[in-house]
């Protein structure tokens, strides 16, 4: 008979044993990364292998991520590998396949999910260095290097009068491409990845390859359409011009509606009738809809960027029933595209964390309840965590996936995303949190209530989630309707599993 001391004493044993087991773990995991770093450090020199007391670079690579609960308070890479060339990247990649050395890729740096950019007990690859835009007028395609963002990738190219399929934020950078990709231009061009020419990926093992929509690896090709970084390192992007203007022209015309609470209602019925009978490529909307506190009191500002590629009386004609919308003031004018492209800035420096839903639009005649409960449960976690010193502010943003763009997706050889066709349009619903400034970790309330907005939401079945706006633990690739070509394709070009034990990344495959 096991008495309550004795199994007090056992319970206590087993934590101690794993315990025990879990530090040999991750000294192993640390031993194996210094083990990497110092040789990559003798293969590649110690410029471009930088660790916490050798490089003048190692700091800023470690808090490059814009959300600070990826910076180096929490994580410190055992290296930062700052390649100049692919060659670096494929020898980076070699010594840590052969070392089963844990690893992590940071382009951008704009990631809602922690630990996807940056590693502990392991060697990050910075593309920091990389960073370079050109035209090719003949071809007239975009050259990107990973580490570009797109504010000073569509600066550097507006003087030829092109854009590529980009961010709607100038801070974003390339890992937007990677999880599909929504940009201004997606709805007459698809999601950004759509507009793919050709791929150079080193695989997981170090080896180059360059992938197109028909040579050999037309598979990994479509994969990268969407698939995040489970897939290799894409070290070069050639993309579609999208031909956009020089700054000096302005081709659009819109720009900010705010918008009160008490307006809430009819604007979100807006937004559910214009996704669903919008057919125009041409008419573009983004949200965002934040909370603030001044005392415990909620500040609640509605935020619609509409633009149209065209004249004002197209404007004034597709966005007509948001105009008959009060709203409390306006900034409409003509825009190149470079200038709507700086019309969102977002703060660096706070944790963020994302989650992701999804809702398909309804006729004018249908009551839009599930745009409404979405609002509610926003609304609702707002107003329980109103007196939360740990937080900054809240977002709600309803990100549109017309028809056009699924469309323009299918008609340019398809992705994994693969949104149903013949359903009408949808919107990418994210759901955000941004922590005080100082605060360095999640608070366990706060992360209780963020998950059961997420677990709550409604979501329209059948739709799939946007991968770059979504929680780390959500089934991101399960919504896909190519998830099971994702998944052959993962086992093909990484058939021993190193990817997914060895950095962090969307989860299914």
């Amino acid at each position: 008979m096991v008495t309550a001391s004795g199994f007090v004493l056992a319970t206590a044993l087993w934590y101690s044993v794993v315990s025990a087991a879990e530090a040999q773990n991750c000294s192993s995991v640390a031993a194996i990364a210094t083990q990497t770093c110092q040789q990559l450090e003798r293969s590649l020199g110690s410029t471009i292998v930088q660790t916490q007391s050798s490089g003048s670079e190692y700091a800023i690579g470690a808090n490059f991520a814009w959300s600070t609960f990826s910076d180096e308070v929490n994580f410190q890479p055992s290296c930062i590998v700052f390649p100049n060339t692919t060659q670096h990247v494929q020898t980076a990649m070699k010594a840590i396949f052969e070392n089963k050395a844990d690893y992590a890729v940071q382009a951008g740096g704009h990631s809602g999910m922690i630990g996807w950019n940056t590693v502990q007990n392991g060697v990050l690859i910075s593309f920091m260095n990389m960073n370079s835009t050109s035209y090719d007028s003949e071809s007239d395609t975009i050259t990107l290097l990973p580490g570009i963002h797109w504010g000073d990738a569509t600066s550097a190219l507006q003087q030829y009068g092109v854009a590529p399929v980009g961010g709607r934020i100038a801070t974003v950078g390339t890992g937007l491409l990677l999880g599909g990709g929504i940009s201004y231009l997606s709805p007459a061009e698809g999601y950004a990845a759509d507009n793919y020419v050709s791929l150079d990926v080193v695989l997981v093992n170090g080896t180059l390859v360059t992938a197109t929509a028909d040579n050999e690896y037309a598979d990994l090709f479509k994969a990268l359409k969407g698939g995040g970084n489970r897939f290799g390192i894409v070290t070069k992007y050639v993309v579609k011009a999208v031909h956009t203007g020089t700054e000096d022209e302005k081709r659009w015309f819109g720009g900010l509606l705010v918008y009160p609470n008490s307006s809430s209602e009819a604007l979100l019925a807006a937004l559910a009738h214009f996704i669903h009978d919008t057919a125009d490529p041409n008419a573009v909307l983004a949200t965002t809809f934040r909370t603030t506190w001044e005392n415990s009191t909620q500040d609640i500002e509605l935020d619609v960027i509409l633009v149209y590629n065209g004249t004002e009386a197209s404007f004034n004609t597709s966005f007509a029933e948001f105009l008959s919308i009060p709203y409390t003031s306006s900034a409409l004018q003509a825009l190149s595209y470079l200038d709507l492209l700086n019309a969102v800035t977002f703060p660096d420096g706070l944790g963020t964390l994302f989650g992701a839903s999804a809702l398909t639009g309804v006729p004018a005649s249908t009551l839009a309840d599930q745009y409404l409960e979405t609002y509610r449960l926003y609304n609702n976690f707002s107003t329980a965590f109103a007196s939360s010193t740990d937080i900054a502010f809240t977002l709600l943003d309803f990100s549109p996936v017309p028809k056009s763009q699924i469309q323009a997706g299918y008609e340019k050889g398809t992705n994994p995303i693969v949104p149903p066709l013949g359903t009408g349009g949808y919107f990418e619903i994210l759901f955000q949190v941004t922590y005080a400034e100082g605060i360095t970790e999640p608070s366990p309330d706060v992360e209780q209530g963020r998950q059961l907005w997420i677990s709550t939401a409604p979501s329209t079945p059948g739709l799939p989630f946007f991968l770059n706006e979504a929680d780390a633990n959500q089934q991101i690739l399960a919504t896909y309707g190519g998830y099971e070509f994702l998944k052959q394709v993962y086992a093909k070009y990484d058939p021993t599993r190193f990817n997914v034990q060895h950095t962090q990344g969307p989860l299914g495959l």
